[in-house]
């Protein structure tokens, strides 16, 4: 048996290898008779080697194989219930700087400066690892670990957020419905990362409008965020498509309010509904801007009955820190090779729900403005702009106590290094004041100057 295994792999070198050996070969029918050139009436019977040659390519193959064998050997078998496993990750590090407008001149004995010096270091934005079960080719389940070091987080409640934390863990079912998915758990919310993955494709130095919050680097109206836990229902088709969800409303990080419902039952629902002008809408999230060219308009909206604040401390159904919120917007994005261009307006509502409970604001509304570019003049370059504008007026007792208005400039260039690795230089140059507070000529203590140095990896 071990002679004709043999024989079969010579026969397979001898025809799928040229070897400097080879000898064509001839035979006389007539006689039976082997030549080794051709003449009349023979005929060729092919190439062939010899026996020695035979066994010196038998005996390497035999040595290649064990020396893989060998390095198969080392390695460490995963087992798992799934089909396929998927991993990959997300980083972003960077060095930031960033300057206050002013400092706090009421500053005395006893009192803590609210606005402190610049504030530089070297940061770790994102620090996402992924693993992705699959069951069959569609359906999966997804958990996104999450561990971020910033010097612009709040020191008094998250401490820069320096534990590992899910940003998602959620069930994926394809075609539940017609051209329809669902996530389960801590899923995507419908607006953020829609937004990111068509029309702002920089959360690696700063999110969208919508989630920015006040920090030592950034300014603005801290409406929602991008997961929580709940279902969201994906649509897509190539000139339409959606997403449609119930989730509990306060984001997946609030250190208190996100997952306990202890004080109401209520929820919230969010959507996004995306009409695709040039097609192509079953690709949304996943076009590649530097090839492919598309043109979405969108609505999306909230209305959260019940939320609380991420560091409301539950104090049942008489909290100051509960509120119900709304929010609605309209963006458009389009985009091909050479530069990209999007915009939205929103606007948004928070309505304290026990008027009775004193606090800071019986309702609260926002609105705003946004617009982002992009330019890529040469392979590999990518010049990046974005100008926000929004407004926050508070009314208490029916008065109006407070009138925020804030706008931001962000220049950026973006260098992709490879398909793995891109650097960013950026600039942002906030600017805040409330219209009705005299106190530090109006300066809310949240304009500022930020620098950044960014390095985006992706696996």
């Amino acid at each position: 048996m071990k002679k004709v295994a043999l024989s079969a792999l010579a026969a397979a070198m001898i025809s799928g290898v040229a070897s400097a050996d080879a000898l064509t070969l001839y035979s006389d029918p007539k006689t039976g008779q082997v030549f080794t050139t051709p003449g009349q009436g023979r005929v060729e019977m092919g190439d062939f080697i010899s026996a020695k040659d035979v066994d010196m390519q038998v005996r390497d193959l035999e040595s290649k194989n064990s020396e893989y064998q060998d390095k198969m050997s080392k390695y460490v078998n995963v087992k798992s219930k799934a089909k396929t496993l998927e991993f990959s990750g997300t980083h972003y590090f960077g060095l930031t700087s960033a300057s206050p407008s002013t400092l706090n001149t009421n500053a005395g004995a006893g009192v803590t400066s609210s606005y402190p010096g610049t504030s530089s270091g070297f940061e770790l934005r994102r620090n996402y690892l992924q693993v992705k079960a699959y069951f069959n080719d569609k359906d999966y389940f997804r958990v996104t670990m999450d561990t971020t070091k910033e010097i612009g987080a709040d020191e008094t409640k998250r401490a820069g957020y320096a534990n590992m934390y899910a940003k998602y863990a959620y069930l994926y079912l394809d075609k539940v419905l017609p051209y329809t998915g669902v996530e389960i758990g801590i899923a995507h919310r419908p607006w953020i990362d829609y937004e990111e993955h068509n029309a702002w494709h920089y959360r690696s130095f700063n999110k969208v409008v919508l989630e920015e919050k006040n920090t030592r680097t950034e300014t603005g109206v801290d409406l929602v965020n991008s997961a929580d836990l709940g279902v969201n229902f994906q649509t897509k088709t190539d000139a339409f498509s959606s997403e449609i969800g119930i989730f509990n409303g306060e984001g997946y990080h609030a250190d208190k309010a996100a997952a306990n419902q202890a004080s109401d039952s209520k929820l919230s629902l969010e959507w996004r509904l995306t009409g695709h002008i040039l097609g192509d809408g079953t690709k949304v999230g996943k076009n590649d801007r530097t090839k492919d060219t598309y043109a979405n308009i969108s609505t999306y909206g909230l209305i959260s009955k019940n939320h609380k604040d991420d560091d409301t401390d539950l104090q049942g159904t008489l909290s100051p820190n509960e509120y119900d919120r709304s929010i609605y917007g309209l963006h458009a994005v389009y985009n091909q090779p050479e530069f990209l261009i999007a915009g939205q307006y929103f606007t948004a509502k928070d309505d304290k729900r026990t008027k009775d409970v004193a606090t800071t604001f019986d309702t609260k509304d926002y609105k705003g403005w946004s617009i982002n570019a992009e330019y890529r003049p040469i392979k590999d370059w990518t010049v990046i702009g974005r100008y926000d504008n929004y407004e926050i007026e508070q009314e208490l007792n029916g008065a109006k106590n407070s009138r925020i208005k804030g706008d931001k400039i962000i220049a950026g260039l973006g260098y992709n290094y490879s398909k793995n690795v891109n650097f960013i230089a950026s600039a942002k140059f906030a600017d805040e004041k409330d219209e009705l507070v005299a106190a530090k000529v109006n300066d809310t203590g949240a304009s500022k100057d930020v620098y950044m140095l960014t390095t985006e990896v992706k696996w």
